[in-house]
């Protein structure tokens, strides 16, 4: 049945119908694909109607074009897909065409028209606050309604160029897109430039994301730093310190200082404070050490420090404020669940799991498949190194290919092993989509100008590769940045901001790996492999099963057998050596008793003592290394 005719616009009716003769197979094919919602879109934006016109209405309108000539448009109303149209009768709606174009003096398609052609907007055509755009002489009454056969796509035979150069032109976008306008534009070219803008917008996935983050994620205990140089300078004046620590604080002398400080006891009671740490041989003049707390030669350096002051009730308040603030946060439940797993309210983190074992040597198919690895090698840096350090054919015949089939690995790496990480990278099946710099800071939170690594330069900074392995879609980007500022610790010790930024790109229940760890990086949610670690433990009980069967298991026990066997042969010829020491100094005092006799009686109570001490010292020793043996 034809719809109402007095809400019909035949101007923008007849612009319709001659937008879908000429652009039929682009409104059927990619991105389009027949889609009634993006076909509402491109015709409405390219013609510049803005403002409250309704997708309704839109579709009254084509119904209507279809009761008028049936069978020109086909439609189909799918669940998932929706409105769809899916044939277009050209032959049809050129007919139609000519029998509502002859009636309407006025329309505008968004191809083959020239740019030169002057333009006028036309005040009845207002359709709810917006305006149409019309041509004057449009392609069509220009060459009249016979040549509506030339209609279709790059067939406009006043066209000098030939066929390579229009292919040229319509492949060109970069070109096209600096003289690109609504009137001038082929469909292909104007999708192309909506398409860029698309891409050119940020999904609300990533706000998203972060919003999540931010209402769950757990706060950590923070006290601020005071940047006063004036408070420091007079805590340094009653301060008691005591082996480079500050026992207490004159507070009787503090309402007096604060005189000329005010606010100072406020300041103390709510800010963290970095005391200067004068000694005898400290030099003020030659300002800073440039190591700060992680001075190896404190006790004689000439250069000053700091020690830090907080107040034990401001650490126990912001520790009660942390608390509170994360027991709210716990009982958010988001709403935007992309990356986590169904039942994120209510499922427990797992127990920290660890293994002792030699990385190098170590069957990864027992720990089964992870979201996200994180290796720490301990590359050689061709220095003195406290710990050691594994040669980079061991490292890269690491068989880290077997613990993912998709996901993400973070790997550390020094400035001279970048390009061997990414090599290796490579040879495990991932791509490098990104760098990590962790910018080192000291005790007083700047950035760090000296440093212990480097051949030409200081090092300041560490940089960790992060590669991914196929095409995990349960990421969540764009929520932290690439670049961590955290103050250094033990050796070789990375920044614990890592685990957060990891945890809130896989999800808090994501299997996560960490390899070459040590006893600090041991972490709830976490598994953690590495020589370093003290002793094992696995809660999953098909990892344990698998790890006890293994060979490793097996190796570990028979060398710890033997260690303690080594160890009990040790004690037991440690007693017979005390047995014999025992007689060789019951010979020696009484030989020197016999020829010493004129000795006092301090000498000889001395050598006395030493008798008797010697006997029951090395008695006990036999007993217990005989108990030892038996057992």
């Amino acid at each position: 049945m034809l719809a109402d005719e007095s809400i019909i616009d035949r101007d923008v009716c007849a612009e319709l119908v001659a937008f879908i003769i000429e652009n039929h197979r682009d409104i059927q094919e990619e991105p389009i694909s027949g889609h009634i919602r993006d076909l509402f879109a491109v015709f409405y934006d390219a013609h510049g109607i803005v403002g409250t016109y309704k997708y309704d209405q839109f579709y009254n309108l084509l119904t209507y074009i279809s009761d008028l000539a049936p069978g020109c448009l086909t439609f189909e109303n799918d669940i998932i897909k929706g409105q769809t149209i899916t044939d277009i009768n050209t032959y049809i709606l050129k007919l139609l065409y000519k029998q509502i174009g002859k009636n309407s003096q006025n329309f505008t398609t968004i191809s083959h028209i020239s740019s030169k052609n002057s333009t006028n907007v036309r005040e009845s055509d207002d359709i709810d606050g917006s305006t149409i755009v019309n041509e004057d002489i449009s392609y069509m009454e220009k060459n009249g309604d016979d040549d509506l056969e030339n209609l279709s796509y790059g067939n406009d035979p006043n066209d000098p160029k030939d066929d390579l150069s229009r292919l040229y032109s319509l492949i060109n976008f970069e070109a096209a897109e600096k003289t690109l306008t609504y009137e001038n534009a082929q469909l292909p070219r104007y999708l192309m430039k909506r398409l860029n803008e698309i891409l050119d917008t940020v999904p609300m996935s990533f706000q998203l994301g972060k919003e999540r983050a931010r209402l769950t994620e757990t706060v950590i205990p923070y006290i601020p730093v005071c940047q006063s140089p004036e408070h420091s300078m007079i805590l340094a004046q009653v301060a008691y310190i005591s082996n480079n620590k500050i026992t207490s604080l004159q507070w009787s002398k503090l309402p007096t200082l604060e005189k000329d400080s005010p606010e100072l006891i406020q300041c103390l009671k709510s800010h963290m404070h970095y005391v200067p740490n004068i000694k005898p041989q400290t030099d003020l003049s030659l300002g800073d050490c440039s190591y700060l707390d992680t001075c190896h030669k404190l006790n004689s350096c000439r250069y000053l420090h700091y020690l830090q002051y907080v107040p034990e009730s401001l650490i126990t308040q912001v520790i009660k404020d942390t608390e509170r603030i994360n027991e709210t946060q716990s009982r958010h439940i988001p709403l935007y669940t992309h990356g986590s797993c169904s039942s994120v309210a209510v499922k427990e983190i797992l127990p920290p799991q660890w293994i002792r074992c030699d990385v190098r040597k170590f069957d990864f198919s027992i720990l089964g498949k992870f979201s996200v690895v994180v290796a720490d090698p301990a590359w050689n840096i061709h220095m003195n190194l406290p710990y050691g350090t594994c040669n980079d054919i061991e490292l890269l015949e690491l068989p880290l290919d077997e613990l993912q089939d998709e996901g993400v690995l973070f790997l550390w790496v020094t400035g001279r092993a970048i390009e061997l990480g990414k090599e290796s990278l490579a040879k495990w099946g991932y791509k490098v989509i990104n760098e990590i710099s962790w910018i080192k800071t000291n005790q007083l939170g700047r950035t760090i100008v000296t440093g212990r690594t480097g051949h030409w330069l200081n090092h300041s900074k560490e940089h960790l590769l992060v590669g991914m392995k196929g095409n995990p879609q349960w990421i969540n980007k764009h929520i932290d940045m690439d670049i961590i500022v955290s103050t250094t610790r033990e050796t070789s010790r990375k920044p614990d901001e890592l685990y957060g930024m990891i945890e809130r790109m896989v999800g808090k229940h994501a299997r996560k790996l960490e390899i070459f760890g040590r006893d600090h990086n041991i972490r709830a949610g976490w598994f953690t492999i590495g020589n370093q670690l003290t002793g094992s433990c696995i809660y999953e009980p098909d990892i344990k099963a698998k790890f006890e069967s293994s060979t490793q298991f097996k190796n570990s026990n028979n060398q710890q057998n033997n260690q303690n066997y080594s160890r009990n042969t040790d004690n037991h010829s440690n007693g017979k050596n005390n047995n014999n020491h025992y007689t060789n100094n019951n010979h020696r005092t009484n030989s020197s008793s016999n020829n010493n006799s004129k000795r006092g009686k301090s000498d000889f109570k001395r050598s006395n003592n030493n008798y008797s001490g010697n006997k029951q010292s090395s008695s006990n020793r036999v007993k217990h290394d005989n108990r030892g043996v038996n057992t």
